[in-house]
């Protein structure tokens, strides 16, 4: 129940709002609650992602390249909306995309994890070879090229993450799966 106090605003409301975007969403009010979805853990650059990467496979902490990315409630209330593939008619429910781009991305972000040579390495520059989606919340760039700097100097080309996403000028993984 929702009570009002001095300056009348509502006490409670905030409690709610999660689920009557629930509700809503079940009743296919997508955009209304996408809109207030915002990426969690983001950083201000393309650079700055890439950088934190490289330093968290340096490390081997897994669960630090995790919270770099995209997660499920991120995925689901605002990726998903947006996606092709989500509209109506096509029958793809949102869980199953999540799944299967989920456990895409956690087998080669494992795979680069167990083969990352620990050389030292800086960032010097990270670029896209692919195309950038514009979803209107959000948009993705794709085949991130990551160029590195080893400690005796040399230089390596290196596709350690598939895409990024941003939003508001702030970026996130959007997948460890390269293509």
């Amino acid at each position: 129940m929702l009570h009002r106090h001095r300056g009348g605003s509502l006490q409670g409301a905030s409690r709610l709002l999660p689920t009557l975007c629930a509700v809503l969403i079940g009743l296919g009010a997508q955009t209304a609650c996408s809109r207030h979805t915002v990426l969690d853990g983001t950083l201000e650059s393309p650079r700055a992602v890439a950088t934190a990467v490289v330093d968290a496979l340096s490390r081997k902490d897994l669960a630090a390249l995790e919270r770099l990315a995209v997660g499920e409630a991120e995925f689901q209330h605002l990726v998903w909306p947006k996606q092709p593939a989500a509209r109506p008619g096509r029958n793809i429910p949102w869980d199953y995309a999540w799944k299967d781009l989920a456990s895409k991305s956690r087998m080669q972000l494992r795979g680069r994890l167990n083969e990352w040579p620990d050389r030292g390495f800086t960032l010097v520059e990270v670029t896209f070879e692919g195309d950038t989606t514009d979803y209107e919340t959000y948009r993705i760039f794709r085949k991130s090229v990551v160029t590195l700097r080893d400690r005796d100097g040399q230089v390596t080309r290196a596709r350690i993450f598939g895409s990024l996403i941003e939003q508001d000028g702030r970026y996130k993984v959007f997948s460890y799966l390269v293509d």
